[in-house]
C-alpha cells in the first residue's frame, strides 16, 4: 500500500467525503499509516456506510464480526454482509459473501449451518477474485463447494 496523506484526508474525511471517510477508517481499523483505533474506525465508516460505501459496510461488517471495539454482533454482520454480497458483482460483494460462507461454515456466533455456507461461497466463486489475497479465499470457497459434492 502507498503512503497515505493522513492529515489531508482526515480533513476531506472531515468536510464529509465519502471516499476519504471510508479510507480513513480502514486505516484506524487495519493501522495503515496510524495506530489502531476502532472508535475512530467506527466513527469514519458509518459515516461512509451512511452515504452508501459499499467498501465502509464491509468493514463495519468485519468489526461486529469480531466485536472489535464494539459488543460482537454476528446477526448485524450478516445484515451488513449480506447488504454488501446481494445486489453486484464487485470486489466487496465477492469478499462479503466469502465473510458469509466462513460465518456459516464454521459457525461463527451462530450454528454451522452448511447450505447458506454452500450458497455463499458458490455466489462468491461466481464472481471471483482479482488479487493474489482473493485467490486464497477463491481457493477456500472452491474446496467447501467440492467437499458439499462429494
Amino acid at each position: 500500500m502507498m503512503a497515505i496523506d493522513v492529515p489531508e484526508l482526515r480533513r476531506r474525511a472531515e468536510a464529509g467525503s465519502c471516499a476519504a471517510q471510508s479510507m480513513l477508517g480502514g486505516c484506524y481499523l487495519y493501522g495503515y499509516e496510524v495506530e489502531v483505533d476502532y472508535k475512530e474506525a467506527f466513527r469514519f465508516l458509518s459515516a461512509a456506510a451512511n452515504q452508501g460505501s459499499s467498501r465502509a459496510v464491509l468493514n463495519l461488517g468485519r468489526m461486529y464480526a469480531k466485536g472489535l471495539g464494539i459488543s460482537q454482533g454476528v446477526q448485524e454482520a450478516i445484515r451488513l454482509f449480506e447488504a454488501v454480497g446481494r445486489p453486484s458483482k464487485s470486489t466487496d460483494a465477492f469478499a462479503a459473501r466469502i465473510e458469509l460462507g466462513r460465518i456459516f461454515s464454521r459457525g461463527v456466533g451462530v450454528p454451522v449451518y452448511k447450505d447458506a455456507a454452500l450458497k455463499w461461497y458458490a455466489a462468491a466463486i461466481e464472481i471471483g477474485g482479482d488479487d493474489n489475497d482473493d485467490a486464497e479465499k477463491l481457493r477456500e470457497a472452491r474446496e467447501y463447494v467440492d467437499q458439499a459434492a462429494s
